[in-house]
């Protein structure tokens, strides 16, 4: 934590320490893991918290273990970051007074205090789930203490690694994992939200970050998203001085330099030719529902997906339902035919790409898990060495995999990982020495966090991160959105000590002869 750009991390603990609740939006690949694990034991040394629970994703808690290793004294702190451990093992951990931190995924823990809620009040998780939903703020906070209290887990520190997770936003009903980790927290005299993008998407989840760590502040969403939710340059300078009560932007990058660019990719003959047969068939479709008939077959051909396993006497019944919405099926196949075909020319491209870098560890990302799957059949048949890693693996399945391509010792099995996005957040990749992007993210977290993986602190290497980009409107339109969401990404995560030094403050200090 000393020295040089570490300051940030030394500000944010100290400032942690005095606020007790606290947001840490401290860029993609910032050492985030330190953070969590120092904001625990800084509290314990000075008796400030005896025992601590980090909520993080399955990619991410096998190593944790290996990141206390690194930077805790040997032998002074217990912890327990075991990913495949039963539900019988994770209560013993977090009933054990002797184990200083519990590390268990956001989806474990949840389970298991609607498991230990309904095993109370003796009724099934499905209805204990239900009755969540309809509690109040307070009869939720009140239910989570006395569970804790009932199962004698005593914890007094409470950290949530990528905590966008744990978001409700206008629109979307509130998931059981927020309702669990807001109650637990409410109680919690230490809480942590650790992410690289503590909001994905608007204001209203802006509103609810906020929330989270004073909800007698923030109790009214009509009068803050009237202040706060516009479009306009000063609503968002406000919105920033705002937060800024609770959350500690900054960033620090690897001391290397990472070269970015978007590659430019035509599509083939295969590809414009089955681009201008689907917009045959849309049109097809829409003329058809007009006249009050179903085009089965053309539906079909435009999403077998949605007639896989489905009888074919209900087909017509589905295409029905579908070609009501033929636009959205448009939209899906485009991006089929762009990303997932085995004939796309970004295929080529990619294997052209990992080609001339032979030799070079690297990393690429896809959305789809067709696309990762023809990925690496593509580059296992020019002689690389591959391990596609996907949300279909256990989190013992996921570690094992990282561990192929970025070894804790030894050498490494694999020099090419292929991810989904199930691996976009959390994982330490820092052997690899180019990232490249087959699709275009649906967000800038996820955008940022995929080139996060290599270019993260611990990164020896100068870096590439290259964009694969399609010439076809969708794809333009689809990098035009990106574009638009980094906006509000930027407004969250840039730094923030520079806040007391613009606009209404500086002209106070001024007059207050606070100037030097």
């Amino acid at each position: 934590m000393s020295g040089g750009k570490a300051y940030a991390r030394q500000r944010f603990l100290k400032l942690f320490e005095a606020n007790k609740r606290i947001v840490g939006a401290l860029g993609t690949g910032s050492g985030k893991t330190s953070l969590q694990l120092g904001g625990f034991t800084h509290l314990h040394e000075q008796g400030k918290a005896k025992r601590g629970l980090i909520l993080a994703p399955s990619v991410v808690q096998a190593q944790f273990g290996g990141e206390a290793l690194r930077y805790l004294e040997p032998g002074k702190y217990k912890w327990h970051a075991d990913p495949g451990a039963s539900r019988n093992q994770r209560l013993a951990a977090l009933r054990d007074p002797s184990t200083h931190m519990v590390v268990a995924t956001h989806q474990s823990f949840r389970d298991d205090m609607i498991h230990l809620g309904a095993k109370q009040a003796g009724i099934s998780e499905q209805d204990m789930a239900k009755q969540l939903q309809t509690m109040s703020d307070d009869d939720r906070s009140a239910w989570a203490k006395g569970v804790m209290k009932k199962e004698g887990i005593d914890i007094d520190y409470l950290s949530v690694d990528e905590s966008q997770y744990t978001l409700n936003r206008d629109g979307k009903e509130n998931s059981r994992l927020a309702n669990v980790v807001d109650a637990v927290a409410e109680h919690m005299p230490y809480y942590m939200l650790a992410s690289a993008d503590p909001v994905k998407n608007d204001a209203s989840e802006t509103y609810d970050l906020l929330r989270k760590m004073d909800r007698k502040r923030y109790a009214d969403k009509g009068a803050f998203m009237r202040r706060y939710g516009r479009d306009a340059i000063s609503a968002k300078d406000a919105l920033k001085r705002e937060m800024a009560r609770y959350v500690y932007a900054s960033k620090i990058d690897p001391d290397v330099k990472a070269d970015r660019k978007e590659i430019a990719v035509p599509l083939n003959d295969s590809q414009k030719k089955s681009l201008s047969d689907l917009d045959k068939a849309v049109s097809e479709i829409r003329i058809s529902a007009m006249e009050g008939k179903t085009a089965t077959e053309l539906v079909k051909k435009l999403c077998p997906e949605h007639f896989a396993g489905v009888p074919s006497t209900k087909h017509e019944e589905v295409a029905k339902a579908l070609q009501k919405n033929a636009g959205l099926l448009r939209n899906a196949a485009i991006k089929r035919i762009i990303n997932t075909s085995s004939t796309s020319a970004k295929l080529d491209k990619a294997a052209e790409i990992a080609d001339a870098r032979k030799g070079k560890p690297g990393v690429i990302f896809a959305h789809n898990l067709e696309t990762v799957e023809n990925l690496k059949k593509r580059l296992e048949s020019s002689g690389h060495r591959v391990v596609a890693l996907t949300g279909h693996d256990s989190t013992s399945e996921k570690d094992r995999k990282r561990l192929m391509f970025a070894p804790e010792k030894g050498e490494a099995k694999a020099d090419i990982l292929i991810a989904s996005d199930a691996a976009a957040t959390g994982l330490n990749l820092q052997r690899g020495q180019w990232l490249l992007q087959y699709d275009t993210a649906d967000t800038a977290m996820v955008h940022a966090q995929r080139n996060g993986r290599i270019f993260r602190t611990g990164q020896k290497n100068d870096v590439e991160l290259m964009d694969l980009v399609a010439d076809h409107p969708a794809e333009r339109a689809a990098r035009d959105r990106l574009a638009r969401k980094y906006e509000l990404r930027e407004l969250l995560t840039s730094p923030m000590e520079g806040l007391d030094d613009t606009g209404l403050a500086w002209y106070l200090r001024q007059r207050l002869g606070g100037a030097k």
